[in-house]
Order: structure tokens, then sequence, then C-alpha cells
């Protein structure tokens, strides 16, 4: 816009200066010719000094500088010069103006004059009268010309700069009117990019704008319909890893975690999210590393390891690499528990073939004989056949206890549960015992009160009791002592009371290096003797699983007098 008012300045002072110029040399003509007449027309005109005087009387009346030139060349008066000076100002027949006027009939120039020491412009006319020829030329200065084209430019100037104010006002206004709607999708957009919160804006046109407009419209819905699936996705995406048992982590192309579940932080024990750490660093364990190595190693393979990692945790982790990213996902089952009931089964398999294979081996050995001649054998044969129902009742009592056992694990043994009399309890187990007490002189004495009740099945009550108390007299020696003792114990976590059921004998004690196996099957402490007594082994581990069910605990200790004391803690019928 500067640059088209620029030119049009340029050319319209240009087009001014041409008409101007034509204009003074229109007027200067006139001039000339009406100089030229009253030479022809005046008398005596050619006489020395009439010329210089009308050359003045001219110039004064015309405002313009009139001179008269012979033809040669030589000035006959000159209204800018004096006489004198008239007389010894140069030969101006060699003028351009001067010439073409002579072989023209009009002639016109502009120079510098050293005369008056000024840009000038002249015209020139020849006249002819019978006793002279020449011309007379008529010169105005251009500093008029040049002052007009100078206001000309500084009012073309002024206009120009009023105009250009006044354009960029109209622009800006006219800019600021159609901007409005770019303005409010510009603020609409920053809206849902800094805070999600979409504004549609108002279509108040059908031009460009009102289109686009309406585009961004189309746009905002299509990206709210995206951006709510995404984030369902997401959320359900979320919610099935949080949900998910087995253990998740995501890691980037450095190893770095990008995702952690629930389960993960738990198996890994760890306090705060390890998101943005490089995952060998925050689980110390080189058999992952491993394994994560040989992912990024083979590329295009998932791999699967078992491992062991804090707290005793075996795993199953398999990580698979995510070609997209270049990163890897981590998946990691805790199999601990898994591998302990594997061993449980194993051990018990094992213990189960090994108590089952001795009795069995007896009865064998003893019918095999008996089948050979030993049944007719007066001392021998009855020896054999109480071989044979010892270790058949034992095998009786093992099974018995098998399933007594199964039937607890599996949840298909029902209880009763219902206020139970301790001391009744206590002593229906003391009678059952009775004849074993007395002929090992064993003192058995019950001080327990009819004031404790029980929360308990009365059947598996009695079981507990009888386990107890026929375990403390079968394995105290001659002569020795046991106590059956009852108490209030301690509140429980739920904030119900207790009762407790001490069960001391005074033998030989267990080592505290047994105490905290002594509840598993099978096993035992002194097993050649456990087996000269006709225990199971199965015993103690059913009396934990019946207390556990019955939502109390059972552990044993030291007797400060001897011996040991087994404890079982039960809800209390009432306070």
């Amino acid at each position: 816009m500067v640059g088209v008012g620029l030119v049009s300045g340029i050319y319209m002072e240009r087009r001014l200066r041409a008409w101007l110029m034509a204009r003074v040399e229109s007027e200067l003509l006139v001039q000339a010719r009406l100089g030229r007449d009253l030479v022809e027309l005046l008398p005596g005109i050619a006489s020395e000094g009439a010329a210089d005087q009308l050359a003045d009387r001219l110039g004064a009346s015309t405002s313009a500088r009139v001179t008269i030139v012979q033809q040669g060349g030589a000035v006959l008066g000159d209204s800018g010069l004096s006489l004198e000076d008239v007389r010894r100002v140069e030969n101006h027949g060699h003028r351009p103006e001067v010439e073409q006027a002579m072989a023209d009939g009009h002639g016109a120039a502009m120079r510098y004059s050293t005369s008056v020491q000024a840009e000038m412009f002249y015209v020139a006319v020849p006249f002819q009268r019978p006793d002279l020829r020449g011309v007379v030329r008529v010169a105005m200065p251009l500093a008029e010309v040049d002052s007009a084209v100078h206001r000309v430019r500084i009012i073309l100037l002024l206009a120009g700069l009023v105009g250009l104010g006044c354009a960029v006002f109209i622009s800006g206004v006219a800019s600021h009117l159609a901007s409005r709607p770019l303005r409010s999708l510009v603020l609409s957009a920053r809206q849902w990019r800094s805070s999600g919160v979409t504004q549609r804006l108002p279509v108040s046109s059908d031009d460009e704008l009102g289109r686009l407009a309406g585009s961004f419209n189309e746009l905002v819905g299509e990206l709210d319909r995206t951006l709510k699936n995404l984030a369902g996705e997401r959320d359900r995406l979320e919610t099935i890893l949080e949900g998910m048992t087995e253990a998740l982590l995501s890691l980037d192309p450095d190893d770095r975690v990008t995702h952690v579940n629930r389960a993960a932080m738990e198996l890994l024990g760890l306090l705060s999210s390890p998101v943005g750490q490089v995952l060998i660093e925050v689980v110390r364990a080189p058999a992952l590393a491993e394994l994560i190595e040989r992912v990024h190693r083979e590329h295009d393979g998932a791999a699967e390891s078992e491992l062991s990692l804090v707290a005793g945790r075996t795993v199953l982790a398999r990580a698979a690499p995510v070609k997209s990213t270049g990163g890897i996902i981590l998946v990691m089952l805790d199999i601990t528990e898994m591998r302990r009931l594997e061993k449980v089964r194993r051990d018990f398999v094992a213990n189960v073939s090994h108590e089952l294979r001795t009795p069995v081996a007896v009865i064998q050995a003893n019918a095999e004989t008996l089948i050979d001649g030993a049944m007719t054998h007066p001392t021998r044969g009855p020896e054999f056949l109480g071989a044979i129902m010892r270790n058949a009742q034992r095998l009786a009592r093992l099974v018995s206890d098998l399933l007594d056992l199964s039937r607890i694990e599996s949840g298909n043994f029902t209880l009763e549960i219902q206020p139970t009399e301790v001391a009744a309890a206590v002593q229906r187990a003391v009678e059952s015992i009775r004849g074993l007490a007395t002929r090992k002189r064993l003192t058995v004495e019950a001080k327990v009160t009819d004031e404790f009740q029980v929360l308990a099945d009365s059947s598996a009550f009695d079981q507990i009791l009888m386990n107890l108390i026929g375990n403390a007299v079968k394995y105290t020696p001659d002569d020795g002592h046991v106590e059956i003792r009852a108490g209030r114990g301690p509140l429980a976590p739920s904030g119900e009371a207790t009762i407790h059921i001490d069960v001391c004998d005074d033998g030989t004690g267990i080592e505290p290096r047994h105490r905290a196996r002594i509840f598993e099957r099978f096993y035992r402490v002194d097993p050649g003797r456990s087996r000269e007594m006709g225990g199971t082994g199965l015993g103690l581990s059913i009396v934990k699983h019946l207390v556990v069910a019955m939502r109390g605990e059972v552990y044993v200790t030291d007797n400060p007098k001897g011996g040991s004391v087994f404890r079982v803690t039960l809800p209390a019928a009432s306070a």
C-alpha cells in the first residue's frame, strides 16, 4: 500500500510539473507575441536605448524578464539589466531558443542563467521590421514552479499519511470484525487444549469463515466422541490391569517403568510407584535382568522364566517385546503357594506311602508266616495274629485321620458352633484316656470350673481335647503328671472375649526348632517313639485345622516345671 502511494505521488508530481511547464510556456508565448507586436508597431525602436526601455516596460507589466535580441545576436534591451550592462552582455545569437525561433518561428529552452543565477524557462518569437529583424525573448524563473511542485508534494505526502492512517484504521476495524470468528476459533481451541472443555462456535454466515466455524464444530464433535471412547477404553484397561492377580509392568526401550499395576507393587514389595525408574535399579534380581536382556537380544520372541524374588517369593515371569515402541511387557505370576502346595503334596504322598508301607509290610510278613505253618503254633500263632490286628488298627486309624483331615481341608466338615461347656468336654476327654493313664501311673488333674463356656462345635472340641490330652498321656513318662486348666484369655482382634485351655505335662518337652512344624502332617519330633505308641502323625494337624475353623488358635510353649504346654484359645460364649 505504501509502495502504491509512493508511485502514485511520483507520477502525479511529474504530471503536475509537466502541466505547469506547459502552462508557463503558453503564458510566456503569449507575452512574447505581445512584445513582438509592440516591437513591430512602435516607431524608433531601433534607436539606442529605446529597445531597452521597451523591454523594461514589458518586464514590469508582465513580471517576466524580457530580452530584445537583433538578428546576429546583439542584445538591444533586457528588463533585468541596465543599459550599461546591456552594452556589455555577451552575444545571444547561439542561444537555443533564439536559434530555434529564427528557424521555426517559435523557440523554447530551459537552462541555468548565469546573469540572474537561477534556473530559467525561455520562450522566443521572431519579429521583423523594415529597419530591424530579431527575436523577442520572454523568460521566467522556475523557482515558482519548483515551489508549487514542492507544495503539492507536501500536500500529497500529508494526504497520503492521512489516507494511510485512515486505511490502517479502517483495515484494523475490518480485520477486527472479520477475524472475530477466527479469534473465537483460537479461544475455543486453547480452552479445549488447556481444560478439555469444548465450546462450539456460533455460525452466523455462509462465507468462508462461517464454513470454517462449521467445520470446527464438526471437528470438536468428532474429537469429543473420540476422546470419550478413548477415555472409556483407558478406564476399562486400567480397571482390567488393576484387577489382575498377575503382576504387570510396562517398560520403555531404556527399561524404564512406564506402567505398573497394584499386583506388581505388592509382589515386588514396592512402597512407591517406580514409574520413570529403571526396573533393575528398583528390583535387584539378576535373573529378571537376564530375562529382559534375552528379550532385547532376540527381538521377535517372548521369553519365560521362573524367578526367585525378595521374601522367598517364586514367580513365573513372561516378557514380550512391543514392536511399535521397542519396549517390553512383563507379566509375573506368584507361584510361591503353588510350589509350596506341590511340595506339600509330594511330602504328603511320600509320608502316606511311608506310613502305610510299615503296617502293610508287617501284616504281609505275619500273614505269610501264618500261612507257612505258624498258625498252628500254640504261642507264635496268636502273637502273629496280634501283630496283624495292631497294624490293621493302625491302618484304620491312619485312614480315619486322613479322611477327617481331608474333610476339614476341603470344607465338607460341617461345624455347628454353639456354647459348649469346657469342664464337661475336658472330663469326657480325661475319662477316655483313664485306662492308659492308670497303666502308666500318671496323675491327670483337671482344674476347670463350670463357669467357662466357648463357642465351638461339641464333637470337634471333644476331638481336640482327646488328641491333646491323649498325646500328653502318651509322651509323659511313667509316674508323671498331666494338668488341664482353663482361664480367660485376652480380647481377640475382633474385640470379643476368649477362653484358653492349657494341657500341661512334665515330660521331655519339645525343642524350639520343632515347634514351628509340630502341627504339620506326619511331622514327628521322635518318629520311632511315635510309631511305637501307635501315633499316625496327623493328630496335631487335625487339631490345628479344627481350632482355626472355629476362629481360634493353638500353639505350644515350655512348661516351667518341665515338659510342654499346649494352649488352645477359642471365643468365649459369654462375657
